[in-house]
């Protein structure tokens, strides 16, 4: 078979659907996340790692399972994107807290999506013994 046409880079990512996009950009930012976390704590005299492959390879399994669940809490969102609005409204405060998705929001949801993860285990009790934790810096 001959391919006697290519398509340029920028085409073929525009004719992609929206939502690989926003999961494209979630991944990422999660991703960049995890690279600073692992940056940190190679370079800290603290932790006992000399390296970032050391770190991902002693964390590979606490990385897949908090990745879970920031993903599955971002899919949510995707489909739910006045969550916040409504979980607010239960304690009786009527305000507009809807985000729709989008490329930046989506980036910045895997970003910080760990440190939420970090910061609702530290709240909720029995989130703390199933979430595990990745070695700091």
């Amino acid at each position: 078979m001959h391919i006697s046409h290519v398509i340029p880079v920028s085409t073929f990512v525009r004719s992609l659907p929206e939502s690989w996009h926003l999961w494209g950009l979630f991944t990422i930012g999660h991703g960049l996340h995890v690279l600073k976390r692992a940056s940190l704590s190679a370079t800290s005299h603290l932790s006992g790692t000399r390296s970032r492959f050391e770190w991902l390879r002693t964390n590979a399994l606490n990385v897949a399972i908090r990745f879970f669940i920031n993903a599955t809490a971002f899919s949510y969102w995707l489909a739910h994107p006045d969550v916040a609005t409504h979980a607010v409204s239960t304690f009786g405060i009527p305000v507009n807290l809807t985000l729709d998705p989008g490329h930046a929001t989506s980036a910045l949801f895997g970003l910080s999506g760990d440190s939420m993860v970090d910061w609702a285990a530290a709240k909720i009790p029995f989130l703390q013994k199933e979430i595990p934790p990745t070695s700091s810096s």
